[in-house]
């Protein structure tokens, strides 16, 4: 470097005072001082000229060297796979690598070459750029963010634009990066996480960022929440796999149901909810739930098999009802639950008097969780008698709760809120518990114990730990296994594989086992066959309307033949008059309970009216 910069100036100075000295010595001319003020005007302009010669090549050689350097940077940034791209003041592209014009459809960057920023990007993301981005890039020299771009044909495409101001040009650097992939993945992960697996419908996560959004809107609306009834029934009959695919087609249905202003979701399970965004007049809303009724009540094909199922349909509405969501959805789901109540595909609409009843559920659960500890539960016992000899041959344990604030809270009224809310598990041990400890005491004291019985419920009776508890009790009192007695519903029933084992443990203990209410439910006969089980009870609801109803008559004429064919007890509820009494007795049933023989009845007094007698004559 040192060679190029002096070279010439060293050359030059040389040159011109050897010329000057041989022009001296050749002529023979003496010097004197103007002569050697000479030689120093000669050798400064020798220094000037060569000087600039020697810019001049140097200027030449490091140009050569930078274009050199620069086409080096130009074949790196073309093997980038990163779209680049610089332009200058005004926009125009100045230079771009070969993935910045493939990226935009075209051929090599040299057709690319005339293009401005402005060919690349959509008119909206023009219109950002001259409002904020400029500005940002003007302020802080980068801007980040994603855009769309524009290829040659005219098609858009997802990109991340990376911008930054090239130190004082006024030039701009472009870092272009396509991210179609990345936002077609983003746009799965966020289908599935908004999507029910099985249905592909969209789920209760995505039902709740819809509804914030036509709320933020205004707009008014209707929930409606839809429940399968008894689709357990094709699980258990059919296979889980012949449930999957119910609900699949269902799904179907309910997907072709849809358009612009009604949209479905699959909540879990087996309810779906609907949101309307039409004029929901009462008409309009009852056209709806009747025609999704409708809908579902076609019969369903599986596997060679014809389905065919029910719903039942409750409805909440915005603004009518309210402005929460997570309100809109739980009243569309206590309306539903009235509806499942009144019957096969029902519709039902929220209203005030179901507020109130769900404002009392509330309220009971709550008081449900402190009655045991506040000891506000007793026990009331009532009597099965033989009908023939008036024999006291069993009681049955039924629960009453009176609580400070709800008065007194009927069975059927807290049950299925403790059922729901798990706390049917707690209760229903405690009056295993406190039963067995009564029969201890009434045993102690000398009573000729009968069998007592204990109505169980379906999430009890399911319990990991249920045999294992009443195992626990008797072993821990003197009560004898035999004088014990479960009452389940049909209901409970329903999976073979795991009832069976539950209720041959109970047997083995030497349990008894009861199936109230039958004949409301849905029990077979090789059911019954193959269930350990002593004893049916038919319910009272047939009782009480056997008097003019010949229907019922002969039901229950039916199920006693069926008790008594397979060896099994025969129990009459709601047994109220002389009438009752003989019509039971003449279609051979042994064993009747009501108010015809007593109310249910405090321990007390029961053990002073009944316990201290062997018969009760009729």
């Amino acid at each position: 470097m040192i060679s190029l910069k002096y070279t010439m100036r060293i050359s030059i100075t040389a040159i011109l005072l050897i010329v000057n000295f041989i022009f001296y010595f050749y002529y023979n001319l003496r010097f004197s001082v103007y002569d050697t003020f000479a030689f120093l005007l000669n050798a400064l302009a020798g220094w000037v000229i060569g000087y600039y010669l020697d810019k001049y090549f140097f200027s030449k050689k490091m140009l050569l060297s930078t274009k050199n350097v620069l086409l080096d940077y130009s074949y790196a940034l073309d093997s980038v796979g990163d779209a680049i791209g610089i332009t200058n003041e005004v926009g125009q592209f100045e230079y771009v690598n070969e993935a910045h014009a493939v990226l935009y459809g075209y051929k090599n960057k040299d057709e690319f070459s005339t293009k401005s920023w402005k060919d690349c990007y959509s008119s909206e993301i023009l219109e950002e750029v001259s409002q904020s981005i400029i500005i940002s890039l003007q302020n802080k020299g980068q801007w980040r963010g994603e855009a769309v771009g524009v290829k040659k044909d005219g098609t858009t495409f997802p990109i991340e634009l990376t911008l930054s101001m090239i130190g004082e040009t006024k030039k701009t650097i472009c870092l272009v990066r396509d991210i179609t992939e990345q936002k077609e993945y983003e746009d799965q992960m966020r289908k599935m996480a908004e999507h029910n697996e099985l249905t592909n419908l969209p789920n209760r996560r995505r039902l709740i960022k819809d509804l914030k959004r036509l709320l933020e809107e205004s707009v008014p609306l209707s929930v409606m929440f839809i429940d399968l009834n008894h689709f357990k029934l094709v699980n258990d009959t059919l296979g889980h796999d012949a449930g999957d695919e119910l609900l699949k087609l269902v799904a179907e249905r309910l997907e072709n149901f849809q358009n612009q202003l009604v949209h479905v979701y699959h909540h879990g399970g087996d309810e779906f909810i609907v949101v309307a965004q039409i004029n929901m007049a009462k008409k309009n809303r009852e056209n709806i739930a009747s025609d999704l009724i409708n809908l579902l009540k076609e019969p369903f094909y599986i596997n060679g098999n014809e389905v065919m199922i029910t719903s039942s349909i409750g409805a909440s509405c915005y603004p009518e009802h309210t402005s929460s969501i997570n309100e809109l959805i739980k009243m569309a789901d206590t309306a539903m639950y009235y509806a499942k109540i009144e019957g096969k595909n029902s519709y039902k609409l929220f209203n005030n008097d179901l507020k109130l009843q769900l404002e009392r559920k509330a309220s009971i659960e709550v008081e449900l969780t402190k009655a045991i500890t506040n000891d506000e539960f007793t026990i009331y016992y009532q009597p099965k008698f033989n009908m023939i000899t008036g024999e006291l041959v069993g009681i049955e344990a039924l629960l009453r709760w009176f609580n400070p604030k709800l008065g007194f809270v009927s069975p059927g009224e807290f049950i299925p809120v403790a059922e729901e809310s798990g706390l049917i598990i707690e209760i229903g041990n405690w009056v295993i518990k406190q039963v067995v400890e009564q029969m201890d005491r009434w045993k102690e004291k000398g009573n000729q114990l009968v069998k007592v019985s204990v109505n169980v419920s379906q999430r009890q009776f399911r319990n990991d730990h249920f045999v294992a508890f009443i195992k626990g009790t008797l072993n821990s009192s003197n009560v004898d296994p035999a004088y014990f007695e479960i009452e389940i519903t049909e209901s409970v029933l329903g999976d073979h594989d795991v009832v069976v084992p539950k209720l041959d443990q109970l047997k083995g203990l030497g349990i008894g086992i009861s199936i109230d209410d039958f004949g409301t439910g849905y029990s077979s006969l090789s059911m019954l066959k193959n269930f350990p089980i002593d004893t049916l009870k038919i319910d009272q609801s047939f009782v009480r309307d056997s008097i003019d109803n010949a229907q019922n008559n002969l039901l229950i004429k039916t199920i006693i033949e069926i008790g008594n064919i397979l060896n099994l007890n025969v129990v009459a509820e709601g047994i109220e008059t002389e009438e009752h009494l003989a019509l039971l007795v003449q279609y051979d049933c042994s064993i009747g309970q009501g108010y015809y023989y007593s109310r249910p009845l405090h321990p007390a007094d029961f053990e002073v009216q009944f316990l201290n007698r062997i018969k009760i004559h009729s």
